[in-house]
């Protein structure tokens, strides 16, 4: 039988398979666009850390 894992915990899972492995170039992430990103410390964010998220990525957007 496998491990059961939350989806939160899944996507922490992914995001460590997405950097090669590494538990810090997770938490240095630059992808504010993917839609894991703020989740990708395998932990729910909070109201405000969404908000910053949603902030940046408008503004990368103006940008481009």
């Amino acid at each position: 039988m496998g491990v059961i894992r939350t989806p939160i915990k899944s996507i922490r899972a992914y995001c460590i398979e997405c950097q090669g492995g590494s538990f810090k170039e997770v938490r240095l992430c630059t992808s504010h666009d993917c839609p894991l990103y703020a989740y990708r410390m395998g932990k729910r964010p909070s109201q405000e850390t969404l908000d910053t998220i949603v902030e940046h990525s408008g503004k990368n957007r103006e940008i481009a």
